[in-house]
């Protein structure tokens, strides 16, 4: 799964009323955090008001604001800590310092993202940039009026400005020192022009079943004036945004990776690593970690090898697993298929190791066409009142090209036990509000994704040595990711470097190694750390609850402990754990 890196606004009071380990709540100090945080608030709202609410869908506007914006926001941001440090932490009670917590540390986030990182967000690339959702807007939009009809034609009429407006912070980056490799435009062509589709198939047009409530001679008018706006507005401008990408931008792309090499990149990297992680560490300490576990993985997946019988090297091993015809799927469709035959493995056990499930459905589809070529694997879409089912959304482009060994263990990475049994888990607790209803950090997110994908080893989800080996496979990979990301962002590695690498310790396809490796260093530095660190610091505190409570632990209630308190940054584990284990109410920090 991938989350886009939002550092999440101060929409909700910081305080909930939810109460773990038998508090009661409010306190007259998490009153008073609530007050500063409304304060907070009212400010951002004023500083950031840009003439008031546009009318219409909420569609992309493309890039704005200056890095004398930024740096404004950033100074606010670091006032604000300043006023969270005189709250009395001791006098809170332990969900009032979960809100506070997650509230300082996302102003902290926003401290640390000062103007001089402002032009070093990538604004194109296929997993982070807005784009991704440029249809989205219109897909949800309703259309049972005629004011519904009219605001989707003017949104319609808004895409030329928002090309332009992307075009135009190129050309800013351009010329501040900040370039894409020219690698990674073989990845943002397809991914920009693939919103550039002749209707009726456009990702625009809208389908007659989606104008029930007009007539016949109504919807036919409407049908012929969006497709019409399609043919000579829509398709014209990203066409002109691909044009400029692939002629004047290529000529000064840059050939090196890696976002220290732009100006106070460095520093921008550290920055990423505390935002995706939750942690204060180097990028020297998370690659020797990674390079630990890939070392103990690739001892366990020896093991393997030797149990099936095969006579070769682990390396070889692993070109077997990576290029024998039985892990590839024939068809797009096969790949859903085994997947959901491992969901169904699974579902019978999950009450041995989980308390409650959530309500909403799930289940698998494919990616979007404009997106395939562009993404190595898929994501997970939370349930929507339009759409009430979580999905998977997984590539099924070129199966003949994709092993499929590592689908188990990816399945349960994003659906059960892993995000939908998170995520819905999360949105259906009616005990978090505000900020702890809303907060989300990809450390602990995907964390959970791959410590699920682990747990689900145990719950018998893998039982073959093959399934087995593709886990460990999606171990070795996520591993990886903690060595490379860190090489060519920060340890002067070239991509060259980082390609050898997973391609010895890991059985990805050259596409999938050349597709991540340009994901890590050009579209999305630093938030491929968070998912093994992430599930590292799970399983410590899994490890800490089991050592300390012993035959009595319960694997039900610390699942239930860790997830009914909503997400937190990795860094509030440790004490959000010491307080259950001591029955403590008292906090020295956050």
């Amino acid at each position: 799964m991938t989350l886009r890196r939002l550092l999440l606004p101060f929409v909700a009071a910081a305080t909930t009323t939810v109460t773990l380990l038998g508090q009661t709540g409010p306190t007259a100090e998490g009153a008073r955090l609530d007050a500063l945080v409304r304060a907070y608030q009212a400010q951002e709202r004023t500083a950031t008001n840009r003439g008031g609410p546009r009318q219409g869908l909420a569609v992309d506007r493309g890039p704005f604001g200056t890095p004398g914006d930024a740096q404004a926001h950033a100074d606010r941001a670091a006032a604000f800590v300043a006023q969270l440090a005189s709250i009395d932490v001791p006098h809170l009670t332990h969900d009032e310092w979960i809100a506070y917590g997650i509230t300082r540390y996302n102003a902290e986030m926003e401290a640390e993202n000062s103007g001089a990182f402002f032009w070093l967000a990538p604004v194109v690339t296929p997993y982070s940039s807005p784009l991704r959702t440029l249809a989205a807007p219109f897909a949800a939009a309703p259309l049972s009026t005629q004011a519904d009809l009219d605001a989707y034609v003017a949104a319609l009429g808004v895409m030329p400005s928002t090309m332009q407006a992307y075009a135009d912070r190129l050309r800013q980056q351009l010329d501040h020192g900040v370039a894409l490799p020219v690698e990674e435009l073989a990845l943002v062509l397809p991914f920009v022009r693939g919103f550039e589709v002749t209707p009726p198939n456009s990702p625009f047009s809208v389908k007659a079943a989606r104008l029930g409530a007009f007539g016949p001679e109504a919807q036919a008018t409407f049908e012929a004036k969006v497709d019409g706006l399609i043919r000579a507005q829509v398709n014209p401008a990203i066409e002109s945004l691909a044009t400029y990408l692939d002629g004047p931008y290529r000529a000064r792309a840059v050939t090196t990776v890696g976002v220290s090499q732009y100006p106070s990149g460095a520093a921008y990297y550290q920055h990423l690593i505390h935002v995706y992680t939750g942690l204060n560490l180097t990028p020297q300490q998370i690659q020797d970690r990674g390079r630990q576990e890939v070392a103990r993985i690739n001892t366990a997946l020896d093991q393997i090898r030797s149990t099936v019988g095969f006579s070769g090297s682990l390396s070889e091993f692993k070109t077997f697993l990576r290029t024998d015809r039985r892990f590839y799927a024939k068809t797009p469709e096969e790949i859903g298929e085994r997947m959901m035959a491992a969901i169904h493995l699974i579902e019978p056990k999950m009450s041995a190791f989980f308390s409650k499930m959530p309500k909403a459905p799930y289940g698998v589809r494919r990616l979007a066409p404009e997106l395939e070529p562009s993404m190595t694997y898929g994501y997970y879409s939370l349930p929507t009142a339009s759409e009430p089912t979580g999905y998977y959304n997984f590539n099924g482009l070129h199966p003949e090209e994709r092993s499929i060994t590592m689908a188990t263990a990816i399945i349960f990475h994003e659906l059960m036990p892993g995000h939908h049994y998170q995520l819905t888990l999360r949105d259906e607790n009616p005990r978090l509000t505000g900020i702890r209803h809303t907060a989300m950090f990809t450390a602990y997110t995907e964390g959970w994704g791959e410590y699920a994908s682990d747990l689900a080893g145990e719950m018998g989800g893998y039982p073959d040595p093959y399934a087995r080996a593709g886990r460990l496979g999606m171990d070795l990979f996520t591993s990886s990711r903690l060595v490379v990301d860190t090489g060519m962002n920060a340890l002067g590695w070239t991509r060259d470097q980082a390609i050898a690498y997973m391609r010895e310790n890991t059985f990805e396809s050259d596409t999938q190694i050349g597709t991540e490796t340009l994901r890590y260093s050009a579209d999305y530095p630093g938030q491929a750390l968070a998912y093994k660190l992430g599930a590292l610091k799970i399983r410590e505190m899994r490890d800490r609850m089991q050592a300390a409570q012993g035959s009595a632990f319960d694997i039900r209630a610390f699942h239930d402990y860790l997830l009914d308190a909503g997400e937190m940054p990795l860094g509030m584990f440790d004490q959000h754990f010491t307080c259950l284990l001591t029955g403590e109410q008292h906090h020295k920090g956050p």
